[in-house]
């Protein structure tokens, strides 16, 4: 009796225990993360101006870096800064962008494996574009701040894996544009400022102890730059460009 005794203690000890080391590397699993990882995208590009347009479109590849709780938190505060950069080439049309960006907002739960979240941020965005227009070193950079505001849903499948959407729009705030035309000059001027709506996917797979997480995801991004006043070089510039993109990264 008393064996038996002792081996229903053990067995139940042995229980709590997983129990209580399984609860802890789930309340783990909810906190901050790295992710380190390469991106890729497709974009369709339309610059305007009253002495012609020119339409293109480019692969671009880059890498990113973000930190925060988006992909792992529960209810309650959530954050995330990120960087990237990306280049592209296509036909003589190059592009180079680097941005940075910081997001904060709140998670509420719908139910256990639920959440909603709204969030606000900003950032800072450098972006040139230099089209291949008839022989011309044509060249229009763009640089400023952004303010934005989202909706977010994340829904957790089981303990190593968890589903993420948002979607938003940025405004542009402030920025400046210069554009230069090789033999005529170049001038400076003031950006309008625009709404640009954005979403994205992405899902964080292989959570928890003893394993590598890996987090994949898709994105959209529409811009659009409007210079304020008309320049000697030339009026009404307008560039749109509209972004598809993948990519994958480490988190740790």
């Amino acid at each position: 009796m008393f064996a038996s005794f002792g081996a229903r203690w053990v067995q139940t000890s042995a229980v709590a225990a997983l129990t209580v080391a399984s609860s802890y590397a789930m309340a783990a699993d909810t906190g901050p993360i790295s992710n380190l990882g390469v991106l890729g995208s497709y974009s369709k590009y339309k610059l305007e101006s009253d002495v012609g347009s020119d339409k293109t479109h480019m692969g671009k590849g880059g890498v990113f870096y973000n930190f925060g709780n988006k992909m792992t938190a529960e209810e309650g505060l959530i954050y995330q800064g990120e960087a990237k950069v990306k280049f592209g080439e296509r036909r003589s049309n190059k592009l180079k962008e680097a941005e940075g960006d910081i997001d904060l907002g709140w998670r509420m739960a719908i139910d256990n494996t639920n959440y909603l979240d709204a969030l606000i941020g900003g950032g800072y965005g450098w972006t040139r574009y230099e089209p291949d227009t008839n022989g011309e070193d044509v060249k229009l950079t763009t640089k400023g701040a952004f303010a934005k505001a989202a909706l977010g849903y994340n829904h957790q499948f089981d303990e190593a894996t968890t589903f993420r959407l948002e979607a938003g729009a940025r405004r542009t705030i402030n920025g400046r544009a210069r554009l230069s035309v090789e033999d005529v000059g170049s001038e400076r001027v003031d950006l309008r400022n625009r709404t640009n709506p954005y979403a994205e996917m992405n899902v964080l797979f292989n959570q928890g102890a003893n394993s590598m997480p890996v987090m994949v995801g898709v994105y959209y991004i529409h811009n659009e730059y409007k210079l304020k006043n008309n320049l000697d070089v030339a009026d009404d510039v307008k560039l749109k460009a509209n972004e598809y993109g993948a990519k994958v990264a480490l988190a740790f």
